[in-house]
């Protein structure tokens, strides 16, 4: 991903970028009020929220380029946060058996795990991204300018993703959560030096999930560990319609207890400190969890791939059976 310092290098990047192609964007309402003089291009606003997450939006989406008479050598530009990107890449991975995309994100989670590394769907029936394919974007290019305009609780969102990455990597995880636990968002955007730091824990977290997905792009192997507080997390999404950081927090204090992790403690202080929940809420029932669980897409021969968290830099993917796992 470009990663860009301000709007002005943003604007140039995404221009050359796009070059002389038909550019058609899908872009996020709430985006589009924003910064929709940013992209003067064709445009088809998107409700970025999980129900519209489905079949219907991309069905929508797919009728409306068919009007704009919308050919192979369109480039589909996805402008938004997590949703409104996986929609798009999904959307350019169909339409005339493919065309190219590129994605803008907008929002800290967009930047440090939607937009990385191909994966695109859509959900279904409640469950997370139950259709979708695996297709590399054109290019992702985004600006922390962008941040801006985000309330703390949608930070949070993404700060979850980052401190996974520096969990698995063994690195930061402390750092990033000290910087974030003693700054908002305005501090970290207005001060030079704060705002290069965060800029740099972004690219960090980045360039964790880009190595792997470059070692293992079809999620066969390594890449399975980005899925680090997800089964628990996805579970919890679906129990209780929680927000994708706050279950994947939760998940990952899940998936320390779940195999007796000494590092227990110090996992839940950071993530605490940050403001992001820790514990599985008390009226979500275990028979709930494990039936959100066995429709998992991570499930196999009967038996679920779950990330464990050993310690801070020691995870691994297991098959266990559902009946145990523990939190």
């Amino acid at each position: 991903m470009m990663l860009c310092s301000d709007f002005k290098e943003f604007r140039t990047h995404l221009q050359q970028l796009a070059g002389t192609r038909r550019v058609v964007a899908v872009i996020d309402n709430k985006v589009e009020n924003l910064y929709g003089e940013a992209f003067p291009f064709e445009k088809m606003t998107v409700v970025a929220e999980e129900r519209h997450k489905t079949m219907q939006t991309v069905e929508m989406l797919i009728q409306r380029l068919l009007e704009l008479h919308a050919d192979r050598d369109v480039l589909l530009l996805g402008v938004g946060g997590g949703i409104t990107t996986d929609i798009c890449g999904f959307v350019a991975s169909i339409y005339k058996r493919g065309v190219a995309c590129g994605l803008v994100p907008t929002t800290l989670l967009g930047m440090v795990d939607a937009a990385v590394g191909g994966k695109n769907g859509v959900n279904m029936l409640g469950y997370k991204n139950m259709l979708g394919t695996i297709r590399q974007p054109e290019f992702v290019v985004s600006t922390i300018d962008f941040l801006s305009t985000l309330e703390t609780a949608e930070v949070r969102q993404g700060l979850a993703e980052m401190l996974k990455a520096f969990l698995i990597k063994g690195e930061y995880f402390e750092e990033c959560g000290a910087f974030f636990a003693n700054n908002g968002v305005g501090e970290m955007l207005e001060d030079g030096t704060k705002r290069s730091q965060l800029q740099a824990f972004i690219q960090a977290a980045v360039a964790v999930k880009e190595g792997l997905v470059r070692e293992d792009e079809q999620d066969n192997g390594v890449r399975q560990l980005l899925n680090l507080g997800h089964t628990f997390g996805h579970a919890l999404e679906r129990c209780t319609g929680m927000s994708h950081g706050d279950a994947v927090a939760i998940g990952m204090v899940c998936a320390a207890k779940c195999v007796n992790s000494a590092d227990t403690p110090l996992i839940t202080e950071v993530l605490q400190s940050c403001g992001l929940p820790v514990e599985v809420p008390a009226g979500v029932s275990r028979a709930a969890m494990l039936e959100a669980m066995m429709q998992d897409k991570k499930r196999a021969d009967g038996r679920c791939r779950v990330v464990v968290l050993e310690a801070v830099g020691r995870v691994e993917v297991r098959e266990m059976e559902l009946q145990e796992l523990r939190w």
